[in-house]
């Protein structure tokens, strides 16, 4: 029997490997049946779509004749169709150190069981089978399993892993499907405590799809990690950074209940940088955006502002 090969430009496996079995199965039907060796009675079974049967008859086929690499492809290969990832796995292992060029097959089918665990929502089943199938071929496309990959390490925690399918993902998808993976990479990246690549795909995704449904979700998270590194960079004494980023939550009003803080910020970081006119000007906002006159951050701006109009230049 022709053993059953794969090339991805070439017919897909199933059939190559029905093909193979049928015309086998036809010609063991000529002769006794009680005379058929069990890699015929395994292909007889196969073109019935018996494949519980014929797998059987092919472990014991390949027992018989010591592993040939032909009848190892019949057992790796009937392992993936009955949905047994592992031992399909082990069998294509072991087959393909004795003929490499059985590679292909094998991401064939676990490329293939992988598809079938994302119509099943099987995530896990995704992640296994698609990274046997990268383990032999690195490069493959993964389409819609891209995204599966790196939502499933994401819940699992390992984030840098994540963030790599993430990546391969937005290369892969429709420019409809591009901005949903940004959001998810943002607060991936601000959960790893990455604020400033947090903003970066935040500012990306807003460009794409300012009226999404998570738009303002993504504006404050945003507005929440430009406070917090404007913070670092003032702590730090890094003064342009830290107006870079007071700016930003002050001129995009979020979170609505910084807003003051961020202007009163942006002023001391002006004034630290000689720039006083300017941050006169931040001090008045900071006190006209302030909810309560007497609030602490309302009261701070006024003594600036009254500190600067009483200081000569």
């Amino acid at each position: 029997m022709t053993p059953v090969m794969c090339h991805f430009s070439s017919l897909p496996v199933r059939r190559w490997f029905r093909a193979a079995v049928l015309l086998a199965a036809t010609t063991a039907a000529v002769g006794c049946r009680s005379s058929e060796s069990a890699l015929s009675r395994g292909d007889r079974f196969w073109a019935d779509s018996n494949y519980t049967a014929a797998l059987a008859e092919y472990r014991l086929a390949a027992r018989q004749d010591g592993g040939d690499p032909a009848t190892l492809a019949r057992v790796a290969h009937a392992y993936a169709v009955t949905g047994q990832l592992e031992r399909a796995r082990e069998a294509y292992d072991e087959l393909i150190k004795q003929a490499p060029t059985y590679a292909d097959q094998a991401v064939y089918d676990y490329l293939t069981l992988s598809r079938d665990a994302l119509e099943r929502g099987d995530r896990f089943g995704v992640a296994r089978a698609a990274e046997a199938a990268l383990a032999l071929r690195p490069g493959i496309p993964l389409g819609n399993m891209a995204t599966e990959l790196a939502r499933y390490h994401a819940s699992g925690g390992d984030g840098e892993r994540a963030l790599e399918y993430f990546e391969r993902a937005l290369v892969q998808q429709p420019p409809e499907a591009v901005p949903p993976l940004l959001f998810e990479m943002a607060t991936l990246h601000e959960r790893q405590g990455g604020c400033a690549d947090a903003i970066s795909y935040y500012r990306a995704f807003l460009q794409r799809a300012p009226y999404a449904e998570q738009a303002n979700e993504a504006r404050f998270r945003l507005g929440t990690c430009a406070f917090e590194l404007g913070k670092r960079a003032r702590d730090a004494g890094t003064h342009e950074n830290a107006l870079t980023y007071f700016q930003m939550v002050a001129t995009q009003g979020n979170p609505a209940n910084l807003v003051d803080q961020a202007w009163f910020e942006t002023g001391e970081a002006l004034l630290a940088l000689g720039r006083r006119d300017e941050a006169l000007d931040a001090f008045r906002r900071a006190i006209f955006a302030s909810t309560n006159s007497q609030s602490q951050v309302a009261v701070r701006s006024q003594r600036r502002v009254q500190e600067l109009l009483l200081t000569p230049r």
